[in-house]
């Protein structure tokens, strides 16, 4: 439930991030309404506009990364799956996901996101095309919760880059994942 409830957020996140970029565009939305004239009874298209209101975002956070070559950062990982097999109540085990930024544009990772029984490390600075990037997860089975330990669990590790998808005006992610079974 907790692991749906994550996914949940983070698909919000997402949405809101790329309702914020639609609005931020500072676009007039013309929209055409139909109308019934009683005498007649025929329809006639009203060609209505109003401005969309615009939130800013406040002046210390930096902007979204512009991608004016409309390229795109491409995150390809040596892998994206592992499975940790069974541990032991206080292991920890730790997997690396190496990857290359394989598009035509820098790469900047924004959010990355799991269970609170996963620590996260990243790299932080621009991957530009060409170079190599890590995220790392460490999972901590004495945090996980007790009815995690009566099954294989499915741990996911989400990605979002700063970067946003010059087609869809969407942010790009990766999702990453690990399996484990705690034994007592």
């Amino acid at each position: 439930m907790k692991s749906f409830i994550l996914k949940m957020s983070f698909f919000l996140c997402l949405f809101a991030v790329a309702s914020l970029s639609a609005q931020s565009t500072g676009v007039k939305k013309t929209t055409t309404k139909k109308t019934c004239t009683p005498s007649k009874k025929t329809m006639k298209p009203i060609k209505t506009t109003s401005d969309v209101s615009v939130k800013t975002p406040k002046q210390d956070a930096p902007p979204p990364p512009v991608n004016t070559t409309g390229g795109i950062p491409v995150m390809v990982f040596d892998k994206t799956t592992i499975d940790f097999g069974k541990i032991k109540t206080g292991d920890r085990p730790t997997v690396t996901y190496n990857f290359t930024n394989t598009g035509n544009a820098p790469l900047d990772i924004d959010i990355v996101s799991g269970c609170d029984c996963t620590d996260l490390e990243y790299t932080r600075s621009t991957v530009q095309p060409g170079e190599k990037g890590f995220v790392t997860a460490t999972f901590k089975s004495d945090k996980a919760e007790a009815e995690d330990h009566k099954k294989p669990l499915k741990k996911y590790v989400d990605i979002v880059l700063k970067q946003i998808h010059p087609k869809s005006g969407g942010p790009i992610s990766a999702s990453l994942t690990f399996f484990v079974h705690i034994i007592d």
